[in-house]
């Protein structure tokens, strides 16, 4: 009998976890397509899941892709529960490993997922309110939620829920505004409120001592509108969704007015904090010693300049990647992106609302590796061994 290994790396993770389950699955028993995804290592047992989160308010769907086998397996989770009648759910918002199961947080379903990594049977599902993201520690589960915030109501607290991952027991705590990304560092979560929904943004981030589960203090940051949030060895790294306004014109086209970029901050235990210069990004992930964020640079001028900004942990020091002139040109609207650890491909969706989205493969130098066809609104990828 096999041995799982998921080797978890996704952009809606703090970080990279290891951990070993029984697998009886060969994929036998599903439909999937050959691809050409290039030498990804015959021996590396290498599969990537795809979150794809559907055209709200549709239902979001799972993909596999067989990085090893080179096969792409369409609705992995539709074809592993068909009595399943809503699918995985509505608005997938992250995808995350704790506790033997995968976990998948859907935002438009209020619920939260979770299912075998071997077989991609269903296992639980919960009732969440307005559900996240997450993230873990050795015994809990930690999801963010918007609690009962409305787009242009009542400001009204987010919260987190604690899931224990013994009995599947929730407990909540109040934290700032529509709570986005969340990270542990020193047994303290810190969770980056976005106050998305409301007339004023929030530009604070919760603490909370995971020993007692006890609230403990906001750090106020010199940023609004708080999105991902990563950790390095000591520092905590943040992308922000930017200030902007819509109005049409005359024509009724819909112009965006930008009163504050994208941002990138580093955030210290300590409290301080610094914004790092030049780098507008609002989506990121972490891979060594590297954030990886992606933004746009020209959007203070109304321009789109897309760049891959590659910021290293230790100087801060930042290496800016113009889109145009390289192949990384051929994304429109890259949504998610994700380094592969054991080749250091680029990975990053490009994503389509009102159709298939795809996802490409950069290698290091920014070259096209392969490209495949996912579903609507693809957003989150986890790649694991087994």
């Amino acid at each position: 009998m096999k041995r799982l290994s998921l080797l978890v790396f996704s952009v809606a993770l703090v970080a990279a976890a290891c951990v070993k389950i029984e697998n009886t699955s060969e994929l036998d028993g599903f439909t999937g397509i050959d691809v050409e995804v290039g030498d990804n290592g015959a021996e590396s047992g290498l599969r990537l899941l795809i979150l794809n989160e559907g055209a709200y308010p549709n239902t979001s769907t799972l993909d596999l892709l067989d990085l090893s086998g080179k096969k792409f397996y369409a609705d992995i989770f539709g074809q592993a529960n068909p009595d399943v009648a809503q699918g995985i759910g509505n608005t997938g918002n992250d995808i995350h490993y704790a506790g033997g199961l995968i976990w998948v947080p859907l935002n438009g379903s209020n619920q939260i997922v979770g299912f075998k990594g071997n077989s991609f049977k269903e296992a639980v599902r919960l009732d969440v309110e307005s559900p996240r993201s997450m993230v873990s520690d050795n015994n809990y589960a930690y999801i963010s939620s918007y609690g009962a915030a409305v787009y242009g109501g009542n400001a009204v607290n987010g919260k987190v829920y604690r899931l224990d991952l013994e009995d599947n027991s929730l407990k909540t705590m109040e934290v700032g505004y529509q709570p986005e990304g969340m990270a542990i560092l020193n047994n303290k979560l810190y969770v980056a409120n976005s106050g998305g929904y409301n007339y004023v943004h929030d530009n604070r981030v919760s603490v909370i001592n995971l020993t007692n589960f006890k609230y403990e203090k906001a750090i106020t940051l010199p940023v609004t509108n708080l999105n991902m949030m990563r950790v390095s060895d000591d520092k905590l790294w943040i992308s922000t969704y930017g200030e902007s306004s819509w109005s049409q014109d005359a024509a009724g086209n819909w112009i965006q007015s930008v009163s504050a970029p994208m941002a990138l901050v580093a955030l210290k235990a300590d409290g301080t904090s610094k914004v790092i210069e030049g780098v507008h990004a609002d989506k990121m992930t972490l891979s060594g010693n590297t954030i990886y964020a992606i933004g746009n640079d020209a959007e203070m001028t109304g321009g789109y300049d897309l760049c891959l900004y590659k910021v290293d942990t230790a100087t801060e020091n930042v290496e800016t990647i113009h889109f145009a002139g390289t192949d990384l040109a051929k994304v429109g609207y890259p949504y998610c992106i994700l380094v592969n650890p054991l080749t250091s491909d680029i990975l990053i969706a490009d994503a389509s609302f009102t159709g298939d989205s795809t996802l490409y493969c950069f290698t290091k130098d920014y070259k096209e590796k392969w490209s495949v066809t996912t579903g609507v609104g693809t957003g989150h990828l986890m790649l694991y061994q087994y």
